[in-house]
């Protein structure tokens, strides 16, 4: 077992960018629609920025929240918490108040970055906010005296540079899913960073010329991922104007609009794109990286560009494992997560810590510059997961226990097994089942509670199931309470696909839930009695659906795998996500209903889409007798 030889600290990505924006100013650093910011711009906004927060007692480890959608203000921010020596922590504006309200008393910070449009939003009892207000797309010369003064104050980090944090300061935080059923936040190192981006940018070869995508939500790590390895390279950064394309053909047509030539994709988003066309289009993308969660197989057919498939836990800052899919990977195997990349070891070990033999599956822990501090104000939980690596030969160097089985093959490659813990992936996002329970037992009338995610068929998305059963004493909440109760307590992808009532959980020889043998069961539709797809429904006639209804309760039907029974059933409630609103937008547009992907999370509720689709159709009903059966594509899910 081979430990990677100690590598020279890599630049900062602070100097990275400030080195762009003295050698090519005008060089597009991001753009956003009709927007753009040069490098020179977008360092001089994030340097008057780091002035104010430094004035506000922002510096070595203070952490940052930011409230901003994305945004080229949500770049300039998280820069400039940088440069004023903080660490940022990316939120969800959409996030439920409390939960939102859990992260920020974690943070303790001093100030919050936000804008005058979204501090409306902001949940009580936040930090003093600061608004981050840049010119309009019309006017960029204004963007680098968007605030003065445009120099930072001195330095009382180690290093005397301005702006320039040493390589154990932290550099963001990322919150994710908790067992305690509260969200825990993962304190990310600047060394560990700018060994990735480093990596990152040789490697690929990223340049001035190269243009990447950004469409990950910011409180995901996965927004790291986009933007600093783009930015150090002297890249543009693509900010997708819209949350999601309306279809994955749609979605490559942006990406070959935009010229996108190196990109990452979570795993579920990756497959759809990889079943589009990529015939005449996407010719300037030349490597796709896919992760966050198992690959079941390769592309049917391989796409003209270079395809990476990465393993990436948050606690190992970005990316720890890395290997490229070759073409004519034998579609019966599931694609290796490759080797840790440099600077990394990835041990492979039994229940005592100790070394497995090859081919034989055990518990990988990885160690190295990359490896996160710890959790946040979660000593306890630290301890658990992290520990000095005793086999690196010398004291200091951190190894984090992943709880994910690997084997390592003949080549030296690891192969991912699975979980030795009940922590599931879905649509990328880490997801500990304790927080959805928790959620689920804090509802009057719920006695126990368990969730699973089974494994989905190949090219399907997985979906967390939960099941429920009642409490003797009270009478049992209904189905729109349970999920009202969830959606209040959770962010969207953490609500289940289903909510089961059972009248007892299965129980392992132990006594302890039988996960197993729930994930073993069919999976159940969204909700109970309704009515199955294809069906011709007289309950839908009895709910007074009218024509575009009509349409749309079958479009659901077909997408969802179970139709709506009232106008105000909810697309998300029946179990949709956005995957699944992309491909119920392809589904529409053959029957010339026409709207985006996007429009479902604004306008979720079937009656109040239909009306919108009246009016834009500028008719009182819209469709008479389209419902005939269309061949679904595997567009999405």
């Amino acid at each position: 077992m081979k430990q990677h030889e100690h590598v020279a600290e890599s630049e900062p990505i602070t100097e990275r960018i400030a080195g762009w924006a003295r050698r090519r100013p005008d060089l597009p650093a991001v753009t956003h629609g009709e927007r753009s910011l040069g490098y020179a711009e977008l360092y001089g906004s994030a340097a008057a920025l780091a002035s104010r927060l430094r004035a506000r007692g922002v510096g070595r480890d203070t952490l940052v929240p930011l409230w901003l959608d994305r945004s080229p203000e949500l770049v300039v921010s998280a820069l400039a918490v940088l440069l004023a020596g903080g660490a940022y922590v990316g939120m969800d504006t959409g996030e439920p108040p409390a939960r939102a309200g859990a992260i920020l008393a974690d943070c303790d910070a001093p100030v919050i970055l936000t804008t005058r449009a979204l501090a409306d939003r902001l949940p009580p009892g936040s930090p003093p906010e600061i608004l981050v207000d840049l010119a309009a797309a019309h006017e960029p010369t204004a963007l680098s005296a968007a605030h003065e003064p445009t120099e930072l104050p001195a330095s009382d980090d180690a290093t005397g540079k301005p702006g320039t944090a040493g390589g154990g300061d932290l550099c963001y935080v990322t919150f994710t899913s908790g067992s305690t059923g509260r969200p825990k936040g993962v304190l990310v190192e600047h060394r560990g960073v700018a060994d990735l981006v480093s990596w990152y940018v040789d490697t690929f070869r990223v340049a001035p010329g190269d243009r990447m995508p950004q469409i990950a939500r910011p409180s995901f790590d996965g927004w790291a991922l986009e933007v600093w390895p783009c930015l150090a390279g002297g890249a543009t950064l693509c900010i997708a104007e819209r949350r999601l394309p309306d279809s994955p053909d749609d979605f490559v047509d942006w990406l070959s609009d935009q010229r996108v030539s190196v990109a990452f994709f979570t795993t579920a988003l990756a497959v759809r794109l990889l079943q589009a066309s990529w015939d005449g289009r996407g010719g300037s993308m030349r490597v796709m990286l896919l992760g966050g969660e198992k690959l079941h197989a390769p592309p049917a057919v391989h796409p003209p560009f270079r395809l990476f498939h990465v393993y990436r836990p948050t606690e190992a800052t970005m990316l720890a494992t890395c290997g490229e899919i070759e073409p004519g990977a034998d579609r019966a195997v599931p694609p290796p997560i490759g080797r840790p990349l440099p600077g990394l070891t990835a041990h492979v070990l039994d229940e005592r810590l100790r070394p497995v033999a090859e081919g034989e599956p055990g518990e990988l822990h990885l160690s190295g510059t990359a490896v996160a501090r710890g959790y946040l104000n979660r000593p306890e939980q630290t301890a658990r997961s992290f520990r000095d690596d005793p086999f690196a030969g010398r004291p200091g160097v951190r190894m984090y226990a992943t709880g994910d089985l690997v084997k390592r093959l003949p080549d030296g490659r690891l192969a991912f097994l699975g979980r030795t813990d009940d922590q599931v992936k879905v649509r990328g996002f880490r997801i500990e089942p304790g927080e959805i329970e928790s959620a689920l037992l804090a509802v009057p009338g719920v006695a126990r509670a368990a969730v699973v995610a089974p494994e989905p068929e190949d090219g399907e998305t997985r979906r967390l199931v939960g099941y429920w059963v009642a409490a003797e004493a009270d009478a049992p909440p209904d189905a729109r309470t349970l999920r009202d109760r969830l959606a209040a307590a959770l962010p969207q992808y953490m609500v289940p696909h289903a909510l089961v009532r059972l009248d007892s959980l299965p129980l392992t020889p132990h006594g302890k839930t039988d996960r197993r043998a729930l994930a073993a069961r069919p999976l159940p539709a969204p909700s109970a009695g309704r009515t199955p797809p294809g069906d011709a429904s007289a309950g839908e006639e009895a709910a007074g659906f009218g024509p575009t209804e009509r349409l749309l309760a079958e479009l659901w039907g077909r997408v969802l795998g179970q139709r709506p029974t009232s106008r105000d059933d909810s697309f998300f409630d029946l179990g949709g996500d956005s995957l699944l609103a992309m491909r119920l937008a392809a589904e529409a547009k053959r029957h010339d209903l026409h709207f985006g992907a996007e429009d479902m999370f604004e306008t979720d509720i079937l009656g109040e889409l239909a009306e919108l689709l009246d009016e834009r159709a500028g008719r009182g009903t819209a469709v008479a007798a389209a419902t005939a059966p269309a061949t679904t594509t595997g567009a999405s899910r």
